[in-house]
């Protein structure tokens, strides 16, 4: 015999088939919203941002510059750019907004640098380098300024030498999210310092330095420093107890340095040549010349 199937039965069955296949096409649809990073990441959370940490030091801790260390006091003066990678990887472009424009840390502690607000490094894993020099200006003119990056143009810290100035420079390596070590810069004194012992000559009236460049540019991006063709006299302290001058901060790269001295009771002036022993005078180091 055969069995009748009733149209209520059957519309029934149809019902149930199509809530599944709806509960089904719901279900996928509210994965794929929250899978909207691609089906490449296997729906992985959003990237974190990683805050960046930076430690300081200075190169020839030996030197007796005027500056031999950086901390609270003197914090201020550190002035921080850094640029991120480009289209290209590897590439570091300089542009006229960089990753960091003339930052100064909010403190420090140890070697320690901090910000505020905080830094952190670009998302999707690009690298930074970070530069940094001293004394900061934010000057755009005068006798020390700075000038302004742009495309393919690095900023550059244009100075006037006196005698009594240090000027450091530090530059960092690529760094980014995934880097296990904190940024680190390590800060070259730029200039030379000079003392000179006059032991031999007895008293002086008078003692200076000729014709020193005085006009320099520090460029931010590669750490080259150039000077024009202005210079100035500098004049040393005449050594009261014992036969040292005072220390000055000169041009590096140079191969001798003219000295007038006047004697004690005497309008005669003499004239030295104080010269290394060998090649040119140093960055970050001091040489003391007897006369």
């Amino acid at each position: 015999m055969a069995t009748a199937i009733s149209a209520q039965s059957v519309t029934s069955r149809k019902k149930g088939a199509m809530k599944r296949t709806i509960l089904i096409l719901l279900g996928w649809m509210l994965l794929s919203q929250g899978c909207s990073y691609g089906v490449g990441d296997d729906c992985l959370p959003p990237e974190e941002p990683v805050p960046i940490r930076m430690a300081i030091a200075e190169g020839k801790l030996s030197t007796r510059a005027p500056v031999t260390t950086i901390d609270a006091s003197n914090l201020s003066n550190v002035g921080i750019y850094a640029v991120s990678e480009g289209s290209i990887a590897g590439q570091y472009p300089w542009t006229s907004t960089p990753f960091a424009l003339n930052l100064v840390p909010s403190g420090i502690s140890g070697s320690q640098l901090s910000f505020n607000p905080k830094l952190y490094y670009p998302l999707g894993g690009k690298r930074v380098i970070f530069y940094s020099y001293y004394p900061r200006t934010t000057a755009t003119s005068g006798s020390n300024y700075i000038t302004a990056p742009g495309n393919g143009v690095a900023p550059a810290y244009h100075f006037t030498l006196t005698g009594a100035e240090d000027i450091m420079y530090a530059a960092g390596t690529p760094t980014g999210s995934t880097s296990t070590m904190p940024v680190s810069l390590t800060f070259n004194h730029v200039l030379t310092q000079l003392q000179l012992n006059t032991s031999l000559l007895g008293a002086l009236s008078s003692i200076k330095l000729l014709g020193v460049y005085n006009k320099g540019t520090l460029d931010i991006g590669n750490g080259n420093v150039t000077y024009d063709s202005s210079t100035t006299d500098i004049t040393l302290t005449v050594p009261l107890l014992g036969s040292v001058t005072n220390t000055v901060m000169v041009p590096a790269g140079v191969a001798s340095y003219k000295v007038e001295v006047v004697l004690l009771l005497s309008l005669l002036k003499r004239t030295y040549l104080v010269k290394p022993t060998s090649g040119n005078f140093q960055p970050g180091v001091i040489y003391t010349i007897s006369l």
